[in-house]
């Protein structure tokens, strides 16, 4: 554990994934600020006021509820980029010491493969998800500030946390697929290129295709919907272990380069 804990923290430690990481938070979270703005605006306008029923007991039969689990998927420009922002990570953790030609000193180390293979996808799954995380946090509090309490009580619901698992099946997704592209070509930008295909290049072709088709769910959540039934534990959850399983076994049998 010890060395496991000593590759993740180089890994978290390099210097272009923390600056992509720090440009990229602060876009993503503009973006998802300003998809709330609006879908608070329209609501304010439908209901002629201040888009709030706070007083109820339930406090997910209030339109405040309802604005909450709509505006994520009314930011089409939040979801592209940080599916982006994924695979480019992906590809630096797994392609860019190879592309710069220090592999080597790394592999010369004491470690297994499967040790640096496990350090580098953490540092990616941490990466991701903070993301993610952040500019949603972001989005729900900074604005509603003076309802904190309220919001807490949203956001610790389990159809919260539905729609949560739902944007984390995205992650999941996003990754799994850059990961294996990372591990099976040996060109840094033929493995984003082949990403941004699979990833976001039928979402342009109208097609409703993982990891975008997980978008829809997250305001089904207000109503039940569950990342636990069938398909979408099968895209958001099997298929992304089956893919990094994948491509633990490429990166593990190849050669350094």
């Amino acid at each position: 554990m010890r060395k496991l804990a000593t590759l993740l923290r180089w890994e978290l430690e390099d210097g272009v994934r923390l600056l992509l990481f720090a440009l990229g938070v602060p876009a993503l979270t503009y973006l998802l600020t300003v998809a709330y703005l609006k879908s608070q605006w329209s609501m304010t306008s439908l209901t002629g006021g201040h888009p709030e029923a706070y007083g109820k007991d339930f406090i997910l039969s209030s339109i405040t509820a309802e604005h909450f689990f709509s505006y994520p998927m009314l930011s089409l420009g939040f979801w592209i980029l940080l599916s982006l922002l994924v695979a480019v990570l992906s590809v630096l953790a797994f392609r860019y010491d190879r592309e710069r030609g220090y592999a080597l000193t790394v592999y010369s180390l004491p470690y297994s493969k499967v040790s640096i293979f496990i350090g580098k996808l953490l540092s990616v799954v941490i990466l991701s998800l903070l993301a993610l995380y952040i500019p949603l946090f972001l989005a729900d509090f900074v604005p509603n500030a003076d309802i904190a309490s309220k919001v807490w009580e949203i956001v610790l619901s389990w159809r919260y946390l539905n729609l949560v698992i739902f944007a984390t099946y995205f992650v999941l997704f996003s990754l799994s697929v850059s990961v294996l592209f990372s591990t099976l070509l040996r060109d840094m930008f033929l493995a984003f290129m082949g990403a941004f295909f699979v990833l976001v290049l039928p979402f342009f072709a109208g097609l409703s295709w993982p990891p975008f088709s997980f978008l829809p769910f997250m305001s089904r959540a207000l109503t039940g919907a569950s990342p636990l039934e069938g398909s979408n534990l099968l895209w958001g959850l099997v298929i992304p272990a089956v893919l990094l399983f994948a491509s633990s076994i490429a990166f593990t049998g190849r050669d350094v380069l």
